[in-house]
């Protein structure tokens, strides 16, 4: 079925109710994206994915769907999926203090995000609304390292718990023996330590958390919001080294990835809390960690837990995700490597053709289109994950799907790296 009339539902069935939507100029009037409205109801938490990232086309999209909850819903705070205490040096700037949007998102960003222009054109919307806060989600340094937070706990200790200091630099120390840029690289050094060393590295940072912790009654009203930003940025240290430990379980056939979705879910609820109860959230990260199911990656012994399992237990239909996919074009390669800015090299890579089954081949007659999944029983059984399908019970894992005709890297990538075949 080919949908025509921008903004329009155009039935309901065993395909949804769909709508077409026209633009992907961030700045275009809003109204064919107004029916997600209906979607998202009195959601106080909607998640937007993407099918990989770095990404042109899904960068593009999910602005302008940011746009649109923030003017026409009320939200007020745009969070992405990159590391909560690596994004807080962007408050400055978020909030009109000096510098190049280019520099402080570079800087501020995991994961190589803050290079594509699409995301720096995001800053700049939510610096200029003046009233939308922004904020990361993950743990922190890429998956790779936990600096950022140290340098957070660390100013807070020397206000508040001198003595805590050698705890902090013992947990520095220790988790530093594997520390990377990015993920992929801390795990190699991860894995060459032995059981002493990586034992060594949970219990420092567990005691350190623990202090932290305890101190929480006795912190000034002052000094609060400091101590709560650096409590749960070593919580998120706690989790990259937890999630360490599952990548060398899942490396050995038995383990379950968990800790970086969970913390993510954890500071979606600090969000929560920290704003009161009329806070409305916009959560940006991949399709994978949105999703109300588990995630079944070919290979893995257990399904990995996905952040939106998390946020769908605690509030039901309070939260709503929405997957973002594509057609056709070309997607984003990456290969680990230490000599690399952030420890990742990127290319162009070739999409495969939509799966049977997948819901890129149940939208492949509707162009750029969203599907209200709700209340369908049965539906798409796998969804597109960078350039392989993943089985996934669509009608079941998420409440939408928007999907956009044809998509190719950002400008960043395609400048880095040419067509891998």
């Amino acid at each position: 079925m080919r949908v025509r009339g921008g903004g329009k539902l155009v039935g309901m069935s065993s395909t949804g109710a769909r709508f077409a939507w026209e633009s992907l100029d961030p700045a275009a009037p809003l109204d064919d994206l107004a029916p997600l409205l209906d979607i998202v109801g009195d959601a106080r938490v909607v998640a937007v994915g993407e099918s990989n990232h770095d990404v042109r086309e899904f960068g593009l999209l999910r602005h302008r769907v940011a746009r649109l909850l923030v003017e026409r819903a009320g939200f007020d705070v745009v969070a992405i999926e990159s590391g909560f205490a690596d994004a807080r040096a962007l408050d400055p700037w978020v909030r009109g203090g000096p510098g190049v949007v280019a520099d402080v998102a570079t800087r501020g960003l995991g994961y190589r995000f803050g290079e594509a222009r699409e995301v720096q054109d995001l800053l700049s919307w939510v610096r200029s609304r003046g009233d939308v806060t922004f904020a990361g989600l993950d743990v922190p340094g890429s998956a790779g390292n936990a600096e950022q937070a140290w340098s957070l706990a660390e100013d807070v200790l020397r206000d508040l718990d001198q003595d805590a200091l050698p705890l902090l630099a013992e947990a520095r120390q220790a988790m530093a023996r594997y520390a990377a840029v990015h993920s992929g690289l801390a795990m190699g050094r991860y894995a060459g330590l032995d059981r002493a060393g990586r034992d060594a590295a949970t219990a420092a940072v567990t005691e350190l958390l623990t202090r932290l912790d305890g101190l929480a009654p006795t912190v000034p009203a002052p000094a609060r919001d400091r101590y709560a930003v650096a409590a749960h940025a070593v919580r998120g240290a706690w989790r990259l080294d937890q999630f360490m430990r599952e990548l060398l379980a899942v490396g050995a056939g038995h383990g379950r990835l968990a800790s970086r979705d969970a913390h993510m879910a954890e500071t979606v609820r600090w969000l929560l809390e920290r704003h009161g109860p009329d806070a409305r959230i916009v959560v940006l990260v991949h399709n994978g960690h949105l999703q109300r199911t588990p995630v079944a990656f070919e290979g893995m012994p257990h399904p990995m837990v996905p952040m939106g399992m998390h946020l769908a237990a605690e509030l039901g239909t309070r939260y709503r995700p929405v997957a973002v996919t594509c057609g056709a074009g070309t997607t984003t390669g990456l290969s680990v490597d230490a000599a690399a800015p952030g420890g990742l090299w990127l290319h162009e890579s070739p999409l495969p053709s939509p799966a049977v089954g997948s819901a890129e081949a149940w939208l492949a007659d509707a162009g750029a289109a969203g599907a209200d999944l709700r209340g369908l029983s049965e539906g798409p059984q796998s969804i597109r994950h960078a350039d392989s399908f993943v089985p996934t019970p669509v009608v079941d894992a998420f409440d939408a799907v928007l999907q956009v005709p044809r998509v190719r890297p950002s400008d960043f990538v395609l400048a880095e790296g040419g067509l891998e075949r």
